[in-house]
């Protein structure tokens, strides 16, 4: 593990081999990872050590990551969260987006988008200057709060 990682980032979802693909790939850009495999497993940990930045599956079993986001905006809403699900659903997206979701990504991710999505979150979240990329999402595939 780096000694002075990038930020601090909590992975929420049951696909332990898509976490893990996901850590591994987030490791290499210089991200300490956490993880947990359901929401309430996810609250503890945010109560335990506050992430920079929440990754958040929407179907998981137990509580829907739905009702993990809107209880992740009761508890600390500075915490950005990017949902990352197979749900390419344009309802969904915008119900996210209401509650304060910071971006959608729809699996299969693409890593530049990701990266460039979890450094934005990240930098919002310390509070540097918020000069990342707004994604403009191809078709409804990925998006990001405008």
């Amino acid at each position: 593990m780096m000694s002075n990682p990038v930020a601090r980032l909590l992975i929420v979802d049951d696909d332990a081999e898509f976490v893990e693909s996901l850590r591994a790939s987030l490791v290499a850009l210089g991200y300490e990872i956490d993880r947990s495999s359901h929401g309430a497993d996810a609250l503890m940990a945010i109560r335990l050590v506050r992430p920079d930045v929440v990754l958040l599956d929407i179907r998981m079993r137990g509580l829907s990551g739905v009702e993990v986001l809107k209880r992740i905006r009761a508890m600390d809403s500075s915490i950005p969260v990017i949902m990352v699900t197979a749900a390419d659903d344009p309802v969904l997206i915008r119900e996210t987006r209401e509650i304060g979701a910071y971006g959608y990504l729809v699996k299969p991710i693409e890593l530049h988008r990701l990266a460039r999505m979890v450094a934005g979150a990240a930098t919002l979240s310390r509070g540097e200057s918020d000069n990342r990329v707004r994604l403009v999402p191809t078709g409804a595939k990925n998006s990001s709060p405008s």
